[in-house]
């Protein structure tokens, strides 16, 4: 199982699933903006691994199959799962489990969707991709940091419940090309580092 990490694109996968589970082991401490910040990464790692899937010739049936598996993990992990597990730290009620339960469920239904029909022919796909659901997180954390304190328990789900059903909504959206990798990247660094200096400004 190991051998099929030797391919360079699912070699990249596996780095941003290590980064997702450092992700959850860090907001399971209470390190939230440094969890997420790093979940940011994982984002990257996923954009950064079909293009070198594309660019890399002979890959074998199975090495694109473990691959596709692999991403499809990765996916859920940080596009349902850290976000979940966020929220939930930060609503004090035990509508938390529910909060949770919700957004691993919708995670998982947009991914088995995705995972048979895929792109059209012009690289869009239906719903809203999993990526946005850090950079919001992300920016929502931002704002509460630098503009005004946010009642988080309160914002959080207020925000989320409606994407989590713009990711499973009838719409079509761009999701590949080299605009949107471009700006896939450069929001999840910039907001990764804006993370890591206001969270250690606040200390």
């Amino acid at each position: 199982m190991i051998a099929f990490l030797s391919d360079r694109a699912n070699a990249v996968t596996a780095l941003g699933i290590l980064s997702s589970g450092a992700a959850i082991g860090l907001v399971a401490r209470g390190h939230q903006e440094a969890g997420i910040a790093l979940g940011l990464w994982a984002i990257i790692a996923d954009d950064v691994d079909g293009e070198i899937a594309r660019r890399t010739k002979n890959r074998t049936a199975a090495t694109k199959a473990i691959g596709k598996a692999l991403d499809a993990f990765a996916d859920l992990i940080f596009g349902s799962i850290i976000p979940a597990i966020v929220i939930a730290s930060f609503i004090s009620s035990p509508a938390s489990a529910v909060f949770t339960a919700l957004l691993s469920l919708v995670g998982a239904l947009r991914l088995a969707y995705f995972d048979y029909f895929g792109l059209d022919d012009r690289g869009y796909s239906t719903g809203l991709p999993l990526s946005y659901a850090l950079p919001v997180l992300a920016a929502i954390l931002l704002v509460d940091h630098t503009l005004a304190p946010l009642e988080l328990g309160i914002v959080l789900p207020a925000v989320f419940v409606p994407l989590s059903l713009f990711h499973i909504a009838p719409f079509k959206i761009k999701a590949s090309g080299t605009l949107v990798h471009v700006l896939t990247i450069g929001v999840a660094a910039t907001a990764s580092a804006g993370l890591l200096i206001t969270s250690r400004a606040g200390q």
